[in-house]
């Protein structure tokens, strides 16, 4: 995530009744990890900082009651929805949250949930037609009642650039991974991981890794062009259709969004489609399937592209994934931890 330097990159962790009330300090643990690695390292990123909002008592919307000293009025970069650990818990007045979170989504916040929490963004109006992590039918009964509504995906964990979605076991701690990633990068990640015994899922590393683009700019014409291409995976899109999505003339959008999003229109929707098809090929897709299902016709086109994105062809991007898969299942579990999960270290590997 592309912040400036001197300012304070905030996660703000809304805990709605009935959320995980430990999900804010669990994050805001991981974060101070991160900075300090990020430090370490030399990398010159924005601090993370995590705050605590909970709902008004008078009927209001969410307000900070934790960092508020350390952060002005401006609208968090990141917002996330724990988990609940209660189904007690009843919102006076949802539709005030739910007005909230599609006002700061608007204003360019990204939005990340776990869980039930998903099932938040659902009734806010803010999945449709967009890629949700896989959930688990008998934990999650209402939230698949919902489903109708979004994409429904086979991976425990989506990053669509300005939603971040997470399924399963320990998914408010991906979602710290991920949310690591996108600000201090793959190596203050990987040592975070490392550190705290976070086990990381067969299949789920790529994910953690993936490309991720900036929505934190400010720009509301250049973030509806990327809105637009990240509901449609960038198929088929063109220079005018991405004017007309965004109201802006080409030139104004070429300068715009290069300056908003670091890359190009057309480099943006490349690294949209290539990563895409690193999915694709994750899940076992054939090659010349992939590259059809990502908009390119000339395979060789595609391969050329994959090769200067990725740093390898499809082809061997395929069999790497395949490889670490049957390495992974061959191998014998370590001794279960006192929670009994296996601890296995994160991959420092790019994908």
């Amino acid at each position: 995530m592309d912040a400036h330097k001197n300012d304070p990159t905030e996660i703000a962790v809304v805990e709605y009744p009935g959320a995980d009330p430990s999900a804010a300090s669990m994050l805001a643990e991981m974060a101070h990890v991160g900075n300090r690695l990020a430090q370490q390292q030399g990398r010159h990123t924005a601090r993370i900082l995590v705050s605590r909002w909970v709902m008004a008592a008078d009927g209001g919307g969410p307000q900070r009651v934790a960092g508020a000293e350390l952060l002005d009025a401006t609208v968090p970069a990141i917002i996330a929805l724990p988990g609940q650990v209660s189904q007690n818990g009843q919102i006076r007045d949802e539709s005030i949250l739910l007005d909230w979170l599609s006002a700061h989504y608007d204003g360019g916040s990204l939005l990340a949930a776990v869980n039930d929490g998903i099932g938040v963004l659902s009734r806010a109006g803010l999945l449709a037609g967009r890629a949700v992590a896989s959930l688990d039918a008998s934990r999650f009964p209402a939230l698949n009642a919902q489903s109708g509504s979004w994409v429904p995906s086979e991976r425990s964990l989506v990053d669509d650039g300005d939603l971040l979605t997470v399924g399963g076991p320990q998914a408010w701690r991906f979602l710290g991974l991920r949310l690591l990633y996108r600000v201090h990068g793959q190596g203050v990640m990987a040592a975070v991981a490392q550190q705290q015994g976070i086990v990381v899922p067969a299949g789920m590393q790529q994910d953690l890794e993936r490309f991720s683009a900036n929505f934190a700019h400010g720009d509301r014409d250049v973030l509806k062009a990327q809105r637009w291409l990240h509901t449609t995976a960038a198929r088929g899109a063109t220079l005018g259709a991405i004017c007309q999505a965004s109201g802006l003339e080409p030139r104004t959008l070429q300068r715009r969004f290069l300056k908003a999003t670091g890359l190009r229109p057309i480099e943006y929707c490349q690294r949209l489609r290539i990563a895409k098809a690193q999915l694709l090929l994750q899940q076992g897709g054939a090659i010349d399937e992939v590259a059809w299902g990502v908009g390119y016709a000339d395979q060789s086109a595609f391969r050329r592209l994959f090769l200067r994105v990725v740093g390898m062809t499809p082809a061997t991007y395929r069999r790497m994934v395949a490889g670490k898969l049957r390495d992974r299942a061959a191998a014998p579990l370590p001794a279960p931890s006192p929670m009994g999960t296996p601890v296995r270290p994160v991959a420092r590997h790019a994908a």
